[in-house]
């Protein structure tokens, strides 16, 4: 596309630091895409210095993908497009010998995270899954906050968070002495190194001769000292955000990064994208209207060069259920009229709860539709399992890995055994691998114990050589060596659900394949690096890529699911107050957060916007009259229809006369 003059002059910035502000729709993606090319074609920049940060690694593969129009194969191969943990990793990789790791760490996901703390809790309080949810949390927001144990005791003011730093230390000793990581040290470790050492810090900051960091509404305050630090004194940086669309505060996103940005580099160059491409103008004038309502430091005011458009429709219902049959009905009709596909509608929640019965409307009126609903494939068993085998290839000190797949598929090692190995690796401050051959321990098991012990940890020993010199068919050889195929289908002893995960272990080899041994544009990983970005979430496209996406299917998803994609059409139900804004956001004052989700909701929709909120729900087993959401009455009057509700589903709701009839 051809760039306007406000984007034209946000890639020719390069001498000062620039901040991009880029309204929903504003094509922030060509902007970040023709910097890199102006970049390097222009302004003569080593395209191995250039350092493009995203959000997620699909992001960075529609990014790579787009510059193959321009630059050659060598220079996107050697351009860094990579999320803000793959950076992490990538300096951690580095720097792993000063870290004090070893060079095959791997990394615990949250579920392992939360067994390992319960194995460091007393008896009282280990099933207490609220308490060790919140300790886990606190962990994490200590490492946001770049404090290690010793620091975190300094800022303790109560005796519940002197045990939670007691127990943060406990775990800190655990990873380490088993060459582990968790999620927040991926960008914990880079930015206390970068911090506290002078040499590596300069090392970095010539490696980076260029930054650009793209969704900077998203980042935390960790992020930001790590973007900081690499820039140096020089500040060659090109952040590109939206102030309006900061909607994760619960990982750590704060509309502080603004400030700061203004306070830390002073010559700072603030360019404004407001012009959509995407949406109505009906639609832009009353999400303008609605975050207005929002103070903010950088204000913007969004127009459309495109056709004003339809209204947008407030349907009024009776119960959740006639919601559903509503918004469906609706959907179906305007299909009908206007030829489109399924795929051309979203209907979008605040909460995963609010879906099922839009679901069970969905399945009796037999219309096809896809769930967006986060890490499914990598959730299930035979993936974690297949994981687990990898992991443990990789870092033999790796105990949960070992844990999980000892007895999968069945070898006979007893609950008892694996109890005595326990003890014993804790007594000795040992992995459970080596355990299992230590002359000490062998001593008490019986010999065949022994001997299956021995055949399992040669087999492992004989799979991590074979990483030298064939590490892409390294997953077919485990399937076959076990007979994965044959326990998957005794496990679940039915056909249907055997073969779904047959296809699902088939589908994950041959993309580990192509991952490990790279393409034209993108480089082989290493397995140990596909195996933490996986932890990391940075292949959650996968679920997408996976899905028959030429199927014409209706999107159902979350508004924060939705961030960053379009529809011709899309329905926001459940606008009541309680549900969205959501009922703790009421009780925290953190209303200004709801009000820039529901202008992300509304900013997806091309053409047609439908808002839709209940009189009545069930909720705990009695029925509550509700009052619509806030956000409705900050809508402008003049672009909105107030559909009444109506029982009877038959009646045709695309029908222009209807609509105008039920406002009068």
């Amino acid at each position: 596309m051809m760039l306007n003059k406000f984007q034209n002059k946000a890639i020719h910035i390069i001498d000062n630091p620039c901040l991009i502000l880029a309204g929903a729709g504003s094509g922030k993606t060509s902007v970040i895409i023709n910097k890199v090319i102006t970049l390097i074609t222009i302004y003569q920049y080593d395209p191995k210095k250039i350092f493009a940060i995203t959000f997620t690694n699909k992001a960075a593969k529609e990014i790579k993908y787009r510059l193959c129009k321009k630059l050659t194969v060598k220079q996107i191969k050697d351009v860094t497009v990579s999320t803000f943990h793959a950076l992490g990793l990538q300096i951690i990789r580095s720097e792993y010998k000063i870290l004090g790791l070893k060079k095959n760490f791997t990394l615990f996901d949250e579920d392992e995270q939360l067994r390992l703390l319960k194995s460091l809790t007393d008896t009282n309080i280990k099933n207490d899954v609220f308490f060790l949810k919140k300790l886990l949390y606190q962990i994490s927001n200590w490492k946001n906050k770049l404090l290690t144990p010793k620091l975190a005791y300094k800022k303790i003011n109560s005796s519940l968070e002197r045990t939670y730093v007691f127990l943060y230390e406990k775990y800190d000793l655990f990873l380490k002495q088993h060459n582990i990581l968790d999620f927040s040290d991926l960008i914990f470790l880079p930015t206390v190194l970068l911090q506290n050492n002078t040499y590596v810090r300069l090392n970095w900051q010539k490696k980076v001769q260029y930054l650009l960091v793209d969704e900077y509404q998203d980042i935390n305050l960790s992020q930001y000292q790590l973007m900081k630090l690499l820039c140096g004194y020089n500040a060659n940086l090109t952040v590109v955000g939206d102030n309006d669309q900061s909607i994760y505060s619960w990982r750590g996103a704060q509309q502080k990064i603004f400030y700061l940005l203004k306070q830390d580099f002073p010559s700072l160059d603030v360019i404004k994208l407001e012009q959509n491409y995407r949406s109505s103008g009906c639609i832009l004038h009353a999400a303008n209207i609605l975050i207005s309502n929002n103070i903010n430091f950088f204000n913007k005011k969004l127009f459309s060069t495109l056709d004003y458009g339809n209204k947008i429709f407030v349907f009024m219902s009776f119960n959740e259920i006639h919601e559903a049959q509503q918004m469906i009905q609706y959907i179906q009709e305007h299909k009908y009229n206007y030829k489109n596909q399924y795929n051309d509608y979203a209907i979008l929640y605040r909460s995963n709860y609010q879906v099922k019965v839009v679901e069970s409307e969905l399945i009796y009126r037999n219309i096809p539709y896809i769930v967006h609903a986060g890490h499914s494939f990598f959730s299930s068993l035979e993936i974690k399992d297949l994981l687990a085998y990898l992991r443990l290839i990789v870092n033999h000190t790796d105990d949960l890995a070992f844990l999980r797949i000892i007895n999968v598929p069945r070898r006979k090692i007893g609950l008892i055994t694996l109890s005595k190995l326990k003890i014993f690796a804790k007594e000795n401050q040992i992995s459970l691998f080596a355990a299992s051959t230590d002359k000490r321990m062998i001593v008490q098991l019986k010999t065949n114990v022994v001997l299956k012990l021995n055949n399992f940890i040669v087999w492992i020993l004989h799979l991590s050589s074979f990483l030298s010199h064939k590490p892409e068919n390294i997953l077919d050889y485990i399937i076959s060596d076990v007979n994965y195929f044959d326990w998957v289908v005794n496990y679940y002893n039915n056909v249907t659900i055997s073969e779904r995960r047959i296809q699902d272990i088939v589908f994950f080899s041959q993309w580990l394949y192509k991952t490990l041994v790279g393409n034209s544009t993108t480089i082989p990983l290493k397995l140990e690096d596909v195996l933490i970005h996986f932890l990391c979430g940075d292949f959650e496209h996968l679920d997408t890529d996976r899905t028959d996406l030429e199927n014409d299917k209706l999107h159902l998803m979350t508004i924060h699911a939705s961030k960053g994609l379009e529809f011709s059409v899309v329905c926001i139900i459940g606008m009541e107050e309680g549900t969205f804004p959501h009922q703790k956001s009421i009780i925290d004052n953190n209303i200004t957060e709801e009000r820039r989700l529901m202008y992300v909701g509304m900013t997806r929709a091309k053409t047609q916007l439908l808002l839709s909120f209940c009189k009545n729900k069930k909720k705990f087993g009695v029925f509550s009259n509700l009052q619509p959401s806030r956000f409705l009455f900050e809508l402008p009057k003049k672009e909105i229809y107030w559909v009444k509700y109506h029982m009877d589903c038959n009646k045709k709701l695309c029908n222009k006369n209807y609509i105008i009839s039920d406002l009068k």
